[in-house]
C-alpha cells in the first residue's frame, strides 16, 4: 500500500505534537483538540495520505473545506482547514498521493494548515458530534498522532 505525507509543504519546525498544534491541546471554548495540525504556505498541496473513497466533501470552519476519505483498513482521514479549489466529490475515487485539495485561510491571524483527523472506522454517522465531550467528535475518533509518526518515517527515512 503507497503511503504518502499528507502536506509536502509542512514547516517542520511547527510540531503537530506540540499545543496548540497537539491531538488533545485544550482550546479556549473548553473542548479538546480532535485532531493535529501541519502549518504550511497558504495554498500549497493537501495529498490523499493512500487510496480510497471521498465519504464527505463540504463546508468545515471559518471559510474552510474538509474532504473526509475512507482508507479501508487504515481508518476514516478527515483532511480540514482546506480551499474549495480542486477538492474531489463526495463518492469520489481518490489515488495514493493525489492532490485532494490546497491549504486554506482561515483568517483571524491564524497561520494556514491542514487539520487532519482519525477515525477507526468501526463507528458510522456525522463525524462532529456536539454531544461526545470532550472532543465532540464520532466514537471511533483516535489520537491521529501515531498514524502521522508512521507517515513521517516513510518520508523522511529517518526513523528509529
Amino acid at each position: 500500500m503507497n503511503k504518502f505525507w499528507p502536506v509536502p509543504e509542512w514547516i517542520s519546525t511547527y510540531s503537530y505534537k506540540q499545543t496548540p498544534r497537539s491531538f488533545g491541546a485544550k482550546r479556549a471554548s473548553g473542548r479538546t483538540h480532535a485532531g493535529c495540525d501541519l502549518y504550511a504556505p497558504l495554498d500549497s498541496p493537501v495529498l490523499a495520505i493512500t487510496a480510497g473513497r471521498v465519504v464527505e466533501s463540504r463546508d468545515f470552519y471559518l471559510g474552510t473545506f474538509q474532504v473526509t476519505i475512507d482508507h479501508g483498513a487504515l481508518g476514516v482521514v478527515r483532511y480540514g482547514e482546506i480551499s474549495h479549489d480542486g477538492i474531489p466529490k463526495t463518492g469520489s475515487v481518490v489515488e495514493a498521493g493525489q492532490q485532494i485539495g490546497k491549504i486554506g485561510n482561515l483568517g483571524k491571524g491564524l497561520h494556514p494548515m491542514l487539520h487532519i483527523e482519525h477515525f477507526s472506522g468501526a463507528a458510522t454517522g456525522a463525524m462532529t458530534n456536539p454531544r461526545n465531550p470532550p472532543y465532540s467528535r464520532r466514537s471511533d475518533l483516535q489520537d491521529c498522532t501515531k498514524l502521522l509518526d508512521s507517515l513521517l518515517c516513510l518520508r523522511d527515512t529517518s526513523c528509529k
